[in-house]
């Protein structure tokens, strides 16, 4: 029994790790075809805006951890599939901007090798109708938001680097589907962003000022961004395994 359990649970969670689903955007009412398909975001190069203060009060972005706030606004390049982009019409824009915050660590000894941990943040996706190259409050549609499950990244002072985030995607409806099925409201519809760090801009090893200052500097990066939707019959099996543990739970009580 105990087995049979372990099973259903494991291949349950299976589910949610399979690889990247293929998901149909309806950019109808953007001017668009009404089914562009995508199973990646690719993320144009952008310069996310980062303070940073020292929490730990030695004046040193080394030594401790320090808390940042990130935020930022990128133009996304393409939707992909299978690797190959989809030429989107000239009708609109894609642009996602987003908020994140948590604690970063440098490390002298490793060559100035920084660690980041995400606590927090979130993130929205918007479609455009005004087409110049920036976001326009009157003519943006948003399209989901995103909220943080968790994240951290590995780069070096000079910035060559790499992140892992994790985020739940909450769509709004009417807009993205798989296999038919409009994935609002969906609970279960997560996204994984994988960003490369290429430069960070006006980081000082000190902070300037008495301890608990903070320093503003700016980081460039671009990412891809892929999406995992669960099919139903991976949520029944789920349920399942948890509902047996339940009941086994219940029988040893």
């Amino acid at each position: 029994m105990k087995k049979l359990l372990a099973g259903l649970f494991l291949a349950g969670a299976a589910a949610f790790n399979a690889s990247a689903s293929v998901i149909m955007f309806d950019d109808s009412s953007f001017g668009g075809s009404g089914s562009t398909m995508f199973d990646e975001i690719d993320w144009d190069p952008d310069l996310a805006q980062v303070t940073q203060t020292d929490t730990n009060g030695n004046g040193s972005i080394f030594g401790g951890q320090d808390d940042f706030m990130e935020f930022g606004q990128t133009l996304m390049v393409n939707f992909k599939q299978s690797g190959m982009p989809n030429f989107l019409p000239s009708a609109y824009e894609v642009f996602l901007d987003y908020e994140f915050n948590g604690t970063a660590e440098a490390f002298p000894n490793f060559g100035g090798l920084i660690q980041v941990l995400f606590a927090g943040g979130s993130a929205t996706l918007w479609a455009d109708t005004t087409v110049n190259g920036a976001y326009d409050a009157g003519t943006a549609t948003a399209l989901g938001t995103f909220s943080l499950v968790n994240g951290n990244c590995m780069t070096s002072v000079a910035g060559v680097g790499a992140c892992d985030i994790t985020m739940k995607f909450n769509a709004n409806p009417g807009y993205f589907y798989h296999n038919g099925n409009d994935i609002s409201g969906n609970n279960a519809v997560y996204s994984q962003l994988i960003v490369t760090v290429q430069n960070i801009i006006g980081l000082s090893p000190n902070y300037n000022g008495v301890p608990g200052s903070t320093q503003e500097f700016q980081i460039r990066h671009d990412g891809n961004q892929t999406f995992t939707v669960p099919e139903p019959a991976s949520l029944a099996l789920l349920g399942l395994g948890l509902l047996g543990l339940r009941l086994n739970r219940r029988n040893k009580a």
